[in-house]
Order: structure tokens, then C-alpha cells, then sequence
């Protein structure tokens, strides 16, 4: 009797030592996370701790192996430095990576406090860049507001617009086409 319960102490080892030792496949990451409709989304930057970004997107599609979300049919887009409103954004998608920067195919950037309108790129350019330490960075731009006018190619700015730059500059004469501004 002895004899056969260490035969099967052994025989449970052995089979024990095999499945231990087999490879174990891990799955790859899903394609396809959490989808959220109709919601508001907020992000506080870590590396812009003063700033707030709200949006009300009608569609927002996290995916985890890219470590993205993808916000769609956006309602309205802002971003708030200590409680005040700093800047509006609209865009046909926005899609924000782990740092919380965000990259759309073209944006329309409204800065109250100066009475400006941003055009951020366009359809078939490279994407706009919105990177939360730095600003914007975008392709092509054309700047609107009271007293000027300008557009050039690759625009970067902080988001005060105190450290721009830009290529091929140049003023454009429709000054008709700027809104009246009261910030």
C-alpha cells in the first residue's frame, strides 16, 4: 500500500513538473477597448498640471494596444488654464495618446482672450499636433483676428502664441472676413 501511494505521489510530481514547464502563450493586446457614446471627457496633462481639457464627444473608442482613445463627433472642444477658459478646438476627430497629447487631421483653434482664430492644417495634410509641455504644431496655418492676418506653413506655437514660428509667411488682405471680437 505504501509502495503504490508513492507511486502516485510521484506520478502527480511528474504530471505537475510537465504542466508547470509548458509554454504559456500570452494573448496579444485587444485591438478594441471600452467605446463610450454621447460623454464628456476631461484630461489634466501632468506635464501642463495648470491646464484642463474638456470635450463632448458623441464617440470615444479607447484601443490598448496603441494606448489611444479616439473622440468623434466632438460637440465642442476647450481647454482651461486655472478655471478660465483659454482656448476653443474644433475638429472631425481628435485622438489622444498616454501622455494626453492629442493629433486630428486639422483643427480650428479660437483664442478668446485675443479675439483669434486658428485654421490648423487641412484635409489631406500631415496631421496637427497638440503636444501638452509644447503646443501646436501643424502643417499649415492661417492666423485670423482684429488688426491681422497671416498664413504659412510649419506653424509651431506654445499656447499663449508668444513663441511662434513659422515658413513662408504671408499677410493676407482679407480683412473683411474677421469677426468682431468683445473677449
Amino acid at each position: 500500500m505504501t509502495r503504490f501511494a508513492l507511486l502516485m505521489l510521484l506520478a502527480i510530481a511528474a504530471t505537475s513538473y510537465y504542466f508547470a514547464h509548458l509554454p504559456v502563450q500570452t494573448p496579444p493586446p485587444r485591438e478594441k477597448g471600452v467605446v463610450l457614446e454621447g460623454v464628456t471627457l476631461r484630461l489634466y496633462p501632468k506635464s501642463d498640471p495648470k491646464a484642463e481639457w474638456v470635450f463632448y464627444a458623441g464617440r470615444i473608442e479607447n484601443n490598448p494596444a496603441r494606448q489611444t482613445s479616439v473622440a468623434t463627433n466632438l460637440e465642442e472642444g476647450a481647454r482651461y488654464v486655472d478655471g478660465e477658459l483659454d482656448l476653443t478646438l474644433s475638429a472631425p476627430e481628435v485622438t489622444i495618446d498616454r501622455n494626453d497629447d492629442l493629433t486630428m487631421p486639422y483643427a480650428e483653434i479660437e483664442i478668446p482672450r485675443e479675439c483669434y482664430q486658428i485654421q490648423l492644417g487641412g484635409e489631406g495634410e500631415p496631421p496637427v499636433r497638440i503636444r501638452q509641455n509644447q503646443g501646436f504644431f501643424a502643417p499649415t496655418f492661417t492666423l485670423k483676428g482684429p488688426g491681422i492676418s497671416i498664413r504659412g506653413e510649419q506653424f509651431r506655437s506654445d499656447f499663449q502664441l508668444e513663441d511662434a514660428s513659422w515658413t513662408n509667411g504671408e499677410d493676407i488682405v482679407e480683412m473683411d472676413n474677421v469677426k468682431e471680437c468683445n473677449p
